[in-house]
């Protein structure tokens, strides 16, 4: 199984870029995540490179910049056959909201899995509002100096965060988001522009340093059968964010990639639309078979933007490894040739998919041909 790390990769982010953007047709099979969970990577780095991994078990990422984990992160990376290594900032003074632990049974378990607390949050009045520390909120810079020394030629980083998100998971909780949407309007959009504007200034030093590829940010809007909030909503308080850091990565010649789970491919126009049209993404990620496959995707959207996963993650955690193959195939039969594509997880790499799977969309993505 060991096949799935190259022995001599060749990363080219500006090709990469060339393919995504519809400049040229590919001559091999991107491939992209936005994550891979810390259990899966401790697996890789000591059981086939031989060496321990940085961080002790049970944590998803260091809490403080650490070379030593970079460096493993960026090389397993560059081993595996990636052009680019997300990076996520670690926030400095930021307020964590209250979470659910329950017992993790994936295959490679952490102990315990962390659930979002929905009825929890930081701020439910103008009074929290105006006492958060939101003046000593930063991210640790150091990060993106590490990533400079240690990323191979060819190689770049992406930088990602989180706006939405980050407000219905812990600032306003969910709970809290849907009530005040109705009873305090307007602490609802204090909020958003806040906390908007401190991920706008840490995108606007990330886009600055050469190492920086392109922002790949991350906003979970939608479940199964609809949005979060409102389309209208969103296009009130999230989109002209989302806008301004398109903008940004514009300004300084780089794409603005965008992960969100949800259905946003309701009425017309659509809330897909709406990023493609309003906020001028130029690429999206994370796709459900159950919401719409990717290639239907490709279909109605593949001409407008690059898709980046793909692969469902229920099948990518269950199916046998003959299934497995042969939905992959059709993945790349469908979407590698008109280019703008590159193939991954529907989602990230999670604990709870099998080693033995995510090798298999390696070695596919490795061995089909153009």
């Amino acid at each position: 199984m060991s096949g799935f790390l190259l022995e001599h990769p060749a990363p080219d982010f500006d090709e990469f870029l060339s393919v995504m953007r519809g400049d040229k047709k590919p001559d091999r099979v991107p491939i992209v995540e936005i994550g891979i969970d810390s259990e899966i990577l401790k697996n890789i780095q000591e059981s086939y490179l031989d060496e321990p991994w940085a961080l002790p078990d049970g944590v998803g990422g260091p809490s403080s910049p650490d070379k030593h984990y970079y460096q493993q992160l960026i090389n397993l990376y560059y081993r595996l056959g990636y052009d680019f290594v997300p990076l996520w900032p670690l926030w400095v003074n930021l307020p964590s909201g209250r979470i659910r632990q329950a017992a993790d049974t994936a295959g490679a378990s952490r102990g315990f899995r962390d659930w979002v607390d929905e009825s929890s949050a930081l701020i439910r009045s103008q009074e929290d509002f105006e006492r958060f520390p939101w003046d000593q909120i930063r991210a640790a810079p150091e990060t993106l100096d590490m990533a400079d020394d240690l990323v191979p030629e060819g190689m770049k980083v992406t930088v990602s965060g989180n706006l939405f998100e980050n407000i219905f998971e812990s600032l306003l909780g969910y709970e809290g988001l849907f009530f005040l949407l109705r009873d305090n309007p307007q602490l609802v959009e204090d909020v958003f522009n806040r906390w908007g504007q401190i991920v706008y200034e840490y995108y606007r030093v990330c886009v600055e340093c050469d190492v920086v590829g392109a922002i790949f940010h991350a906003d979970d809007m939608g479940f199964k059968t609809g949005t979060m909030i409102s389309p209208a909503d969103l296009r009130r308080l999230l989109f002209p964010w989302l806008a301004k850091y398109a903008a940004l990565a514009h300004e300084h010649g780089k794409p603005f990639w965008i992960h969100s789970c949800g259905n946003l491919y309701r009425n017309s126009p659509s809330v897909m639309d709406d990023l493609i049209d309003m906020v001028k993404i130029d690429g999206f990620h994370s796709f459900q078979d159950v919401i719409m496959p990717v290639g239907e995707v490709k279909t109605r959207f593949g001409d407008r933007i690059a898709l980046m996963g793909g692969v469902d993650m229920d099948k990518l955690a269950t199916l046998p490894e003959s299934e497995l193959r042969s939905y992959l195939r059709g993945i790349l039969d469908t979407c590698m040739p008109a280019g703008r594509f590159a193939l991954g997880s529907g989602n990230t790499i999670a604990n709870y998919v099998p080693l033995q799977n995510y090798s298999i969309l390696l070695e596919e993505a490795h061995d089909w041909k153009i």
